[in-house]
């Protein structure tokens, strides 16, 4: 048994404030459980990122997103209500070899955020998120009896009843490989792909595209025209984030910034057919497991036992947002029905 007074075990400790993590924590506190969040960094959202960059807000990890089911438009309309998100586009440009197409038809909505994906994870958190302990990286998971003992590197110990673990599979999988030996399995299945993401900025130009996606090419896969989310607070400046391809970034994850960067540039010029090689100032996000394969099944794992075990993430309900914040309502639910 666990040498913690109950006064200290939460009902339930979730691992990661990425949009799956805090999802299932508010949907869990509104049922009254207590409820503790570790993240390993300060901010909230995971790879719906933000990056205050010389004043501006720049999204260097997730671009937008979409909505297909009804429970997540819901949240969406609410979230539109209340200003955190807006329409951003009704199709993107797509690179062809005479350059970027424009879409056609009346496609489905695009959504992002004036002031930056990393809003949403604000949102889920509140005004408060003092029920998230932040920059608590997770160092070992063991389980003592019907609780859960999760050690920070920096020495810290959290007990909780039950668990929700949400980052990446890898990560994840090597977190639980003697506590939960199954559970650390099925995640080693679920296969992630890194990516290179470069932020550039420009003195302000015009530019006819939103965003270009770029599939199958060897380099690049994503052309995103940042400033056209929040233009009155670029008012002399333009932002592009360009996206490497996911066997690019594996094959160059490493590689000196400069170089990966003046690569990315030459072939985004190219393909966007406007001059980007020479920007103001640029800087380069590695994301590691940024990219899941396309997974069907169950939005969350559950693992049976004295002390309960949910497994959750977009990785885990075949990636995006929309499958992050489906992926942690169920990872609630499963804990609710307990």
């Amino acid at each position: 048994m666990s040498l913690f007074p109950e006064s200290e075990v939460h009902d339930v400790l979730v691992i990661g404030a990425g949009i799956a993590g805090l999802t299932a924590a508010r949907e869990l506190r509104a049922a009254g459980r207590r409820v503790l969040v570790l993240e390993k960094s300060r901010g909230l959202g995971g790879r719906a990122a933000t990056r205050r960059w010389n004043g501006f807000p720049v999204d260097h990890g997730a671009q937008f997103f979409t909505a297909r089911s009804a429970d997540f438009l819901a949240q969406v309309g609410e979230w539109m209500t209340r200003e955190v998100c807006f329409e951003w586009s009704r199709g993107l440009h797509r690179a062809t070899d005479q350059g970027p197409e424009a879409p056609e038809g009346d496609n489905y909505p695009r959504y992002a955020c004036r002031e930056g994906m990393s809003a949403l994870g604000r949102d889920l958190a509140g005004e408060n998120a003092s029920f998230v302990a932040r920059e608590a990286r997770v160092g070992s998971i063991s389980k003592a009896g019907d609780r859960w003992e999760v050690r920070s590197e920096d020495g810290r110990t959290f007990v909780g009843r039950a668990l929700i673990v949400t980052p990446p599979p890898p990560q994840s999988a090597r977190l639980l490989g003697t506590s939960a030996p199954d559970a650390s399995a099925a995640l080693a299945r679920i296969s992630m792909a890194p990516c290179l993401a470069l932020a550039a900025r420009y003195a302000r130009i015009e530019l006819p595209w939103r965003g270009i996606q770029v599939p199958d090419h060897a380099v690049v896969s994503w052309i995103g025209h940042d400033t056209s989310k929040r233009p009155d607070l670029h008012p002399h400046a333009t932002v592009v984030v360009i996206h490497a391809a996911p066997a690019f970034s594996a094959e160059n994850f490493d590689r000196n910034e400069t170089d990966v960067s003046d690569e990315l540039l030459r072939t985004a010029s190219h393909v966007a057919r406007v001059d980007l090689a020479r920007p103001a100032a640029c800087f380069l996000q590695r994301w590691r497991y940024a990219l899941g394969s396309d997974r069907s099944g169950p939005a969350a794992l559950h693992f049976a036992g004295t002390a309960p075990l949910i497994l959750a993430g977009d990785a885990i309900a075949g990636g995006k947002i929309e499958g992050a914040w489906q992926s942690g309502r169920e990872a609630a639910r499963l804990l609710a029905e307990l």
